[in-house]
């Protein structure tokens, strides 16, 4: 249950706020245990406990970030968790930041762990933090497991970021591909062609072919935007299903050069977050369905969901992720083995997501370097179809008038 409160302090000030907890006398206990003169705690509006939560939904990386790094620093240095709780409420300059980092403090104040009071805020943690704070806090090593989870954080951030750098220079030069082919066909060729046709020739058979297509794009453009709505609609629909979500995610990841980048992404992940999961001393079927709910890629679920299941029945990992061949690769098995066999499979997972993250960079650039050239062979096709279209006519006209 969630409370307001005033009251005054020793001061003579007078503070307000809001707190959870199960009654509202815990709430005056609460502020007498820090000498405020309690003056009125009242149940908190549906308003106020609605629009509360809305404040914080998006933190942004660089000050999630800043966030976990220093907290990891300041705990590792000995400073009591509501101290660094405290400081950083005042460093941070993200307003929602601040508010949420309040709103946690006080839950740990009211008698609640750190992992208590985030699990209050899922919508802004990720279950895989939360897990890994609860292992920091029974094993007493919070400092050495949040510092962990923000190299994990910062990795898989920087793993998006640049697959999207990537993407940027391509899917630009697509786009003003696509703006030079519907400029020429629907503005230029028309104009161009139209005096070749007041002669009276036959036009050409490629020219005729772009002219009906230039026809098309001009006279039925509300019905190409409303195909091209269609297909958007159509592309969400299947998405919002799983079955749907899986034949894409299917077709996309047996690719020939773009589904060797989603497996890589995918792999190094999983070996990275698995692997620190595991030198944290967090239990293997705990680390494996953290993994499960990290992994973007449903194919991956699934067969995160049936290794977990294969080890709780007593198999080895290298034995339950042998049998997903087709997305788990033979040097992840060997390395998983290893790793099980000499007793430190996080180290050994670590080092492979090292290598994979090398790999995935690797791939990425390889795809990069082959969709470009593509794109630009796919122009220089359309500009000589375009040109042989517009010259072949007045060949033929001046071999008429030769």
């Amino acid at each position: 249950m969630r409370y307001s409160y005033k009251a005054i302090d020793i001061s003579g000030n007078e503070i307000t706020g809001e707190l959870e907890a199960e009654k509202k006398e815990d709430v005056g206990v609460w502020l007498s245990d820090r000498n405020y003169i309690v003056v009125e705690v009242t149940q908190a509006t549906l308003q106020t406990i609605v629009n509360t939560p809305q404040k914080y939904l998006r933190i942004p990386h660089k000050d999630m970030n800043f966030f976990l790094i220093q907290l990891s620093n300041l705990i590792t240095a000995g400073c009591p968790l509501l101290m660094s709780l405290n400081a950083l409420q005042r460093q941070v300059s993200n307003p929602s930041l601040r508010l949420l980092l309040k709103e946690v403090k006080e839950k740990i104040e009211s008698g609640k762990s750190f992992s208590e009071a985030l699990k209050s805020h899922k919508e802004v943690f990720p279950s895989l933090f939360i897990t890994m704070v609860e292992v920091g806090e029974v094993g007493g090593m919070l400092g050495e497991v949040l510092e962990r989870y923000s190299y994990i954080y910062d990795t898989m951030y920087k793993l998006g970021k640049k697959v999207i750098q990537a993407m940027i220079y391509p899917f630009f030069l697509l786009i003003s591909s696509l703006i030079v082919v519907v400029s020429l066909l629907v503005f230029v060729f028309p104009k161009f062609i139209e005096g070749t046709r007041r002669t009276g020739h036959d036009l050409p058979g490629i020219t005729q072919f772009v002219l009906n297509v230039s026809n098309f794009l001009s006279n039925h453009y509300l019905i190409i935007i409303l195909a091209i709505a269609l297909m958007i609609m159509i592309w969400k629909i299947i998405m919002s299903t799983t079955k749907g979500r899986k034949v894409v995610t299917e077709i996309f990841t047996e690719m020939p050069v773009l589904g060797n980048v989603l497996k890589h992404i995918q792999i190094a992940l999983f070996a990275r977050i698995l692997g620190t999961l595991l030198r944290c001393g967090v239990p293997i079927l705990t680390s494996l369905q953290a993994v499960e709910k990290a992994l973007s890629n449903i194919m991956y679920k699934e067969a995160m969901n049936d290794v977990r299941e294969s080890v709780s029945r007593g198999e080895s990992l290298s034995q339950s992720i042998g049998r997903h061949r087709n997305l788990f690769p033979e040097s992840i098995i060997l390395m998983t083995d290893v790793g099980e066999r000499s007793g430190n499979m996080g180290d050994m997972l670590e080092k492979a997501g090292n290598i994979f993250e090398r790999d995935m960079e690797m791939a990425l650039e390889t795809a990069v370097s082959l969709i470009q050239p593509a794109l630009v062979l796919f122009l220089a096709i359309f500009i000589v179809i375009i040109a042989l279209s517009m010259y072949l006519p007045l060949f033929d006209i001046v071999k008429v008038v030769g």
